[in-house]
């Protein structure tokens, strides 16, 4: 018996797609396009190439140098920024055509070289007399002999420079660090020797008691109140909560 040979397809024959079906179509739109050519550089082309290259070796290592350059400094830049706008903000609250500054702070020190410090909101500063300052709500914190002290605030003041003197009036009050209150109209303050006076009335309050007298005086460097009267003294007692019925009377 001889078997028959299934016919094979003929390799050589070339196998076409059946799902094309556009063929003739793509194929006249394929001849109509125009292909154009890379036209050749002429030797203006070449050498203008040839210098940007030439440019490019050097402005772009120049560009990371700068760049790297500036990273470096840049916390001293920002340092430089910073500066500028405290001393700008510190300028701004200078008025410069009317004499006048806000947050004003001096600095001293008494006859013993205790420092002292005088704060103030508003400072005016007279055009007739450079030597006196008018203050708004001062404020003078004063040391004493064993680290203690006083603090004197007012609504407002008058602080005369070269004597080292500050005039307090309109509610001043006095606070020292052991609990003392004093409360008057007006009150003087030398700073350079360390003394107080008030020649008005005046009310005391602290873990003595109370006190009422006309005008006093106080040496801070001796730490001596001296009250003149007539005037009225309520003293703490320590055995009994409450305090005598009695006012008792001092005089000068």
């Amino acid at each position: 018996m001889t078997e028959k040979k299934q016919d094979q397809p003929n390799s050589s024959a070339q196998i076409e797609r059946t799902d094309f079906q556009e063929k003739q179509k793509y194929l006249k739109q394929r001849a109509n396009t125009v292909v154009t050519r890379r036209q050749v550089p002429n030797e203006k082309d070449i050498l203008r190439r040839k210098k940007l290259i030439k440019w490019t070796k050097w402005v772009l290592p120049a560009l990371a140098l700068l760049l790297l350059g500036s990273i470096a400094a840049w916390p001293e830049i920002d340092r430089f920024i910073n500066t500028n706008k405290a001393v700008v903000s510190e300028l701004s609250r200078i008025k410069v055509e009317s004499g006048t500054m806000v947050g004003a702070t001096f600095h001293g020190v008494d006859s013993s070289d205790r420092p002292y410090t005088i704060t103030s909101s508003k400072v005016i500063q007279n055009s007739n007399n450079s030597n006196m300052i008018r203050l708004a709500y001062p404020k003078a914190d004063i040391l004493l002999q064993n680290n203690d002290w006083i603090m004197v605030t007012a609504n407002n003041g008058i602080y005369m420079q070269h004597e080292q003197d500050l005039n307090l009036y309109k509610n001043v009050v006095l606070y020292r660090d052991d609990g003392l209150f004093m409360y008057s109209d007006i009150a003087d303050v030398a700073l350079k020797q360390s003394v107080i006076t008030a020649n008005d009335w005046i009310h005391a309050e602290g873990p003595f008691g109370q006190l009422d007298a006309q005008a006093y005086f106080l040496d801070m460097h001796t730490n001596i109140a001296q009250f003149k009267g007539p005037g009225r003294l309520i003293l703490n007692d320590d055995k009994n909560s409450s305090p005598p019925s009695q006012p008792s009377k001092t005089s000068e």
